[in-house]
C-alpha cells in the first residue's frame, strides 16, 4: 500500500507542536515528524520565546512554519497553533508537546478507521518503557463531593485497540475541523495545567467522540511530576481547576466543589507564600471568565 497516496483519509493534514527550552527534545520530535509513515501536509511550531537557543535552530529550518510570541504557557501556545492551522484552512490537527516523541508510524495508526467527529489519541509510554495510564474515562460534572476527573484508564484496558477516555491531553491527539468549527479554540488564559481537560470537556458536550489508540504510540521524554507538591505551577493548577467547575458544572459543583479545592490546597500549604497563592488563585478561578 501507498501510504503517501493518502488513500486511508482525505484532507490535509496540520501538526502543532509548543516549545519552550527544550531545543533538543524538539530536534527528536521534529525529526520524528517529518519521518512519519504516513506524511504531514505542514508542521507548525509554535515557539513560546525561549532562550536555550531553540529560535536560532529554528531560523536555520526551512519546512517548518514558525510562530514565535511570548512566552503564554502550553495553553497560549496551543491556542495560537490551532487558531493557525485552522485559519490556514488544514482539515486535520494534531497536537503535541515538544517533550512527547511519536513513533514513526504513529500518524499511520491514528488515521485507520478515521471518522470527523472522534478524536484519536495514542498511548504514551514513560522512559522506563510502561504505559503511562492517566487518561481520564469521563467527567464528573455533577457530583461534587467527588473528583472532576472520574475512572482512568487500567492496565487491563490495554488489551483493546479503542479505549474510550474523555479526559485526555495535548499529548498527541488528532482532530478535525469540524469539531473546532463547534467548540473554538483551547482556553488561552490557562497558561499551564487542564487547558486540555477544559477542551475535551467541550469536545464531549458537542457531541465528540474521544478514544485512545493503543496501536499509536507516543514516548515521553519526561517522568510524571507529582502535581500535590506545591510549585510555582500551583497558582494555575488550583486557579484553573476551579475555573473548569465554574465553566462547565451543574449549578450545585460550582457551589460547592470550588470550596473543597481550596480547603483541600489550604490544609496543603506550608508556608505563608503557599496560603497567599491558594487564596488569590481561588478568587481567581471562582470569578474566571472565559475569552472563548
Amino acid at each position: 500500500m501507498d501510504i503517501n497516496a493518502k488513500n486511508i483519509m482525505q484532507g490535509k493534514i496540520a501538526v502543532i507542536v509548543i516549545t519552550f527550552n527544550r531545543l533538543e527534545f524538539l530536534k527528536e520530535v521534529i525529526h520524528s515528524l517529518k519521518n512519519q509513515t504516513y506524511k504531514v501536509d505542514k508542521i507548525f511550531v509554535i515557539h513560546n520565546s525561549g532562550t536555550d537557543g531553540t529560535q536560532e535552530w529554528l531560523d536555520s529550518q526551512d519546512d517548518l512554519k514558525v510562530i514565535t510570541q511570548p512566552n503564554t504557557g502550553s495553553s497560549g501556545g496551543q491556542y495560537t497553533g490551532f487558531k493557525a492551522a485552522f485559519e490556514s484552512g488544514y482539515d486535520w490537527i494534531w497536537t503535541m508537546d515538544d517533550d512527547v516523541i511519536p513513533e514513526l508510524n504513529c500518524l499511520e495508526e491514528l488515521i485507520k478507521d478515521f471518522d470527523i467527529n472522534t478524536i484519536r489519541t495514542p498511548l504514551r509510554y514513560l522512559p522506563n518503557g510502561d504505559a503511562f495510564l492517566n487518561d481520564c474515562i469521563d467527567f464528573n460534572l455533577s457530583n461534587p463531593f467527588k473528583s472532576l476527573w472520574n475512572g482512568i484508564v487500567k492496565k487491563e484496558d490495554l488489551a483493546n485497540q479503542y479505549i474510550k477516555a474523555n479526559g485526555i491531553t495535548f499529548e498527541g491527539p488528532i482532530i478535525h475541523r469540524n469539531i473546532i468549527e463547534k467548540i473554538g479554540f483551547p482556553e488561552k488564559k490557562f497558561f499551564i495545567y487542564g487547558d486540555d481537560t477544559e477542551y475535551f470537556i467541550r469536545a464531549k458536550k458537542a457531541g465528540a467522540n474521544i478514544l485512545v489508540n493503543t496501536n499509536a504510540k507516543m514516548q515521553r521524554k519526561l517522568n510524571y511530576i507529582d502535581s500535590n507538591v506545591f510549585n510555582w505551577k500551583h497558582k494555575y493548577i488550583i486557579r484553573n481547576i476551579i475555573a473548569i467547575d465554574v465553566l462547565h458544572g451543574k449549578l450545585i459543583v460550582r457551589l460547592l466543589r470550588p470550596f473543597a479545592y481550596f480547603l483541600k490546597w489550604l490544609y496543603r500549604s506550608k508556608s505563608i507564600d503557599d496560603y497567599k497563592t491558594t487564596i488569590k488563585s481561588f478568587f481567581n478561578g471562582y470569578f474566571y471568565k472565559s475569552e472563548n
